[in-house]
């Protein structure tokens, strides 16, 4: 992997990302224009097309870990985080409601985990 600074400013992450197609401005506006100001690492969907298209091999990752240590995360992070702890999930929903949404998509059934697993993935005590 390769430092940000030896990006070469081609653009092709910003193509491929689906958050800059949606008209956000993810960590790719940054490695596009490292002077821009109107992105935010929070954005990004860790769908890593990014990473993957990139034809110098740019740590993208590594820059958006150390980037996030310098913006604030949304509001709703900590929500969701604290949401994760409590029930296993991001959003706080039952194994019906999730049954009932998934059928209505036309998706099979799924078991959600335990909330205690979740706890014990993010290293937290049980």
């Amino acid at each position: 992997m390769k430092h940000p600074d030896e990006c070469i400013r081609c653009g092709a992450c910003v193509e491929v990302c689906p958050v800059e197609r949606l008209g956000g401005h993810a960590i790719v506006t940054f490695l596009k224009d490292p002077d821009a100001r109107n992105y935010s690492v929070w954005l990004c969907s860790s769908c890593w097309r990014c990473h993957e298209s990139c034809p110098v091999h740019v740590d993208i990752y590594g820059l958006m870990m150390q980037e996030r240590q310098h913006e604030a995360a949304p509001a709703g992070y900590a929500e969701a985080y604290a949401n994760v702890l409590a029930c296993g999930l991001a959003l706080p929903i039952t194994q019906d409601e999730l049954d009932s949404l998934r059928q209505a998509w036309d998706l099979e059934a799924v078991r959600l985990p335990p909330a205690h697993v979740a706890r014990r993935l993010l290293g937290c005590p049980d």
